[in-house]
């Protein structure tokens, strides 16, 4: 779910963040502008212009003509030579008169930085407002640590961000700047947009009535804080915000492109100027043969094909930019269908579990401050596409009477008849139960399962895996990871059995499948509110390991805006070899560590077992079918018991129990179930069973081997099988896992479905009669 999340953090991570953001991959390293853009023609509204063109003094020379000069302080490293002027990080800052933000109600800042490689953090770019006790009281700034803009109307605690994920890049030339309108601040980057907040609620004007006296370059308003160190050159304020052409012609950047703009867009357009790529996420059902993209460009400059050209989209097209300079640039435009996310709003830490022949969804509901929300929901689908909100499930207010904030990441199974959800609220784990998945759940125990501080790390981040013995596991644990199996009531436990598995680059969200024998453990790495969030895995030969650690098989693809990509979930589709992988990213646009959206992808294994590199996608999947066909009407009468561990014999149409161990035999209570049979091939000689509401049969305590000769292929509860009772085309083998080492062998078998607990029975003997009617 989460990573570290101490009560109090450094205000730069104090704040939850309702920026809405264009996503970019910029590249460190990649050069910015070489030289002051020749843009002073760009005067409309210009209210300060430093050039820091200056060989000498201690005046930073307001070339506006508004007179606003500025005081240098410290050591002025002056060049005189286009590389502007060399800030220190020891005593060098520039004083910017008093009251530089009156009367403003939109703002424009910008300029050309080359941060310093050993540039200490925190430290602002700029800061304009007003301190108090030295620190800051109401202020507007940028830092590119990470890279933001925020503004303020008092402490830390009111900032107002519209950021980016990532640094600011170091040692090369990059043009910064902020523009904010309305409720609309936007961050850019060489021109080009990196984040947007449509959310801003202060205006530059309204800090301190207008009144402002702590105005700086190169200096935070915060006394701890850090001055920058590297140079600076051509700074800007306009008393306006300036349109994206016209930033992208400030910046110097002749031949990019600022904006891409279609009615179809789903979101904004992804612009990657590094890679000279332009990303177009369309609506479903967009005609991708005639798309008529507009572009924003640098005045003077043009595009071939022309803005607005209808083309056909349904592969990458490019386009030639020629710049007001003669400067020309190939761009690749792609368009692709959007189909993510798969869950209305912001969510994240999805737990998806198939119970009979339907998808469930359980995520942690995102977007509040320091992950505060307190409601869960459940969500339900038939083809893992087209989901259904069944509304909240479990409300840790009225529902929970010892939490009653901070629900995250739950997760769900069923067993003994009952739906079990296991959650994380107020950093304790929770277990409540159901007679339904999409509850309403209750708690059974009146505390929690696991209280905060019973093991090392944060009891939060429950998951269940349930083996083929019908054994289930808890998994959990934040900084550590944790298993111990559940009593078979899956409210308590055994402590003596809790294990330690944390594996090497171990954070978060832990989960375990099982494929063809082998066990897969999968977590999470890095903080959830960083990009580079992930999820890794290991392989093992139990549930409890030891474990074999593969590598990482998810991560960003800043290349389309897909940041922080993990605490996920798997699910296969019944009867066959497909896995989906289901995760949450940071939302697109603008989503940050408590800003996400839940996505599903598909998941593949190689030749070896081992799984493939994920491959994240904006479209996400195609619906699925759900594997096993559905029940027809042909239904049957079976009669049946149910005696655990232990199994059924029949002889001439009567009912007992045989015990493997001591081989004596009893009569048996006599069930019945009502079965749907499924007709696998075309002439009916291959089954899968039902049961009547739809649900496949299980057993909890045994696998079946089938084919002609004994061989190794696995029962698997939704398949369809070939040796139908009453006859003698193929033979099975039973493996009892309560009698270890001990084998039934039948050539006839009958298996039985309990409605309620949703098990099956298997009950057979080498001579038995099966029991009708099959006609």
């Amino acid at each position: 779910m989460h990573s570290v999340r101490p009560q109090g953090r450094r205000r730069f991570r104090a704040v939850a963040l309702a920026a809405v953001a264009t996503a970019v991959s910029l590249l460190v390293g990649v050069a910015g502008p070489a030289a002051p853009a020749q843009a002073a023609e760009i005067t409309d509204g210009l209210a300060l212009w430093y050039k820091l063109d200056a060989t000498s003094g201690t005046v930073a020379v307001d070339a506006s003509g508004n007179g606003r000069n500025g005081t240098v302080n410290g050591a002025a490293g002056w060049s005189g030579s286009g590389e502007g002027l060399t800030f220190n990080g020891s005593d060098t800052y520039i004083k910017v008169p008093d009251n530089i933000m009156s009367g403003m109600n939109s703002i424009t800042v910008s300029m050309d930085v080359k941060i310093d490689s050993t540039q200490a953090t925190p430290y602002f770019l700029y800061g304009f407002g007003n301190t108090s006790n030295g620190a800051g009281n109401g202020y507007l700034f940028t830092t590119g640590d990470t890279y933001r803009t925020a503004i303020a109307s008092g402490s830390f605690s009111t900032e107002q961000n519209t950021r980016t994920s990532a640094a600011l890049p170091r040692s090369v030339w990059k043009h910064v700047t902020y523009t904010q309108t309305g409720t609309t601040g936007v961050l850019y980057q060489d021109g080009v947009e990196v984040a947007r907040n449509t959310s801003v609620t202060v205006t530059p004007g309204s800090i301190g009535s207008g009144i402002t006296t702590a105005n700086y370059i190169g200096k935070s308003l915060y006394s701890a804080d850090k001055l920058f160190k590297g140079r600076m050159r051509d700074f800007r304020v306009y008393n306006r915000a300036l349109a994206p052409g016209e930033v992208l012609e400030l910046s110097g950047n002749t031949t990019g492109i600022s904006a891409a703009t279609h009615p179809a867009l789903k979101i904004g357009a992804i612009i990657d100027d590094a890679n000279s790529r332009i990303t177009l996420p369309v609506k479903e059902g967009t005609d991708l043969t005639a798309l008529a993209p507009q572009f924003t460009l640098v005045q003077g400059a043009s595009i071939s094909p022309a803005s607005g050209t209808p083309r056909d989209f349904t592969r990458p097209v490019t386009y030639e930019v020629t710049g007001s300079d003669g400067a020309k640039r190939t761009w690749t435009v792609e368009a692709l269908i959007m189909k993510s996310p798969v869950l209305p709003g912001l969510t994240a830490d999805p737990n998806i579990v198939r119970f009979g022949d339907t998808y469930y969804m359980y995520p942690t509901t995102d977007g509040f401050a320091g992950w505060s929300g307190t409601q869960f929901k459940a969500y339900s689908s038939k083809d893992l596409v087209h989901w259904t909100d069944h509304g909240v499930i479990l409300d840790l207010g009225p529902d929970i009477s010892w939490a009653d904030i901070r629900a995250w990441a739950p997760a769900a199974t069923a067993k003994n008849g009952k739906y079990y959800f296991y959650y994380s609220a107020d950093t304790h784990i929770g277990v409540a139960v159901s007679d339904s998945p999409t509850g309403p759940f209750k708690d059974p125990l009146g505390k929690p399962l696991i209280a905060r501080g019973a093991y090392t790390g944060q009891m939060i981040d429950p998951a269940v895996f349930t083996d083929d013995d019908g054994q289930s596991y808890l998994y959990w644990g934040q900084g550590r990871a944790y298993v111990v199996p559940l009593n078979d009531d899956m409210i308590s436990f055994d402590a003596s059995k809790v294990t330690n598995i944390t594996p090497s680059g171990y954070n978060e969200g832990p989960f375990v499948i099982k494929r063809k024998g082998t066990y897969y453990f999968m977590w999470s790495e890095n903080d959830t509110r960083d990009e580079n969030y992930r999820v890794a895995y290991a392989t093992g030969s139990s549930p409890t390991g030891p474990w074999t650690k593969r590598g990482v098989i998810l991560e960003k693809n800043l290349s389309l805006g897909i940041k922080g990509p993990g605490h996920h979930s798997v699910v296969q589709v019944p009867g066959t070899d497909d896995w989906y992988i289901v995760y949450h990213r940071f939302a697109i646009p603008g989503g940050d560590g408590t800003h996400r959206e839940t996505t599903i992808d598909r998941m593949e294994f190689d030749a070896d077992g081992l799984i493939k590199k994920v491959v994240p996608t904006l479209g996400s999947i195609d619906p699925v079918s759900g594997g096993t066909a559905l029940p027809t009407n042909t239904s049957r009468s079976l009669r049946s018991v149910n005696f655990p561990g232990r199994y059924a014999v029949v002889r001439s149409d009567s009912l007992g129990y045989l015990d493997p161990v001591t081989s004596s035999s009893t009569t048996a209570v006599k069930q019945s179930a009502t079965f749907t049979v499924v007709p696998g091939l075309a002439d009916g000689s291959c089954y899968s069973f039902r049961d009547a509401s739809g649900r496949y049969l299980r057993h909890k305590d045994s696998r079946i081997r089938f084919d002609a000769s004994n061989g190794t292929t696995l029962f698997n509860k939704d398949a369809t099988y070939c040796a139908r009772p009453g006859s003698a085309t193929g033979s099975v083998s039973l493996e009892s896992y309560n009698y270890p080492g001990r084998y039934l062998r039948h050539y006839f078998y009958e298996l039985r479905i309990d409605p309620f607990q949703d098990n099956a029975t298997f009950r057979a003997d080498s001579s038995f009669t099966a029991v009708g009617p099959w006609a």
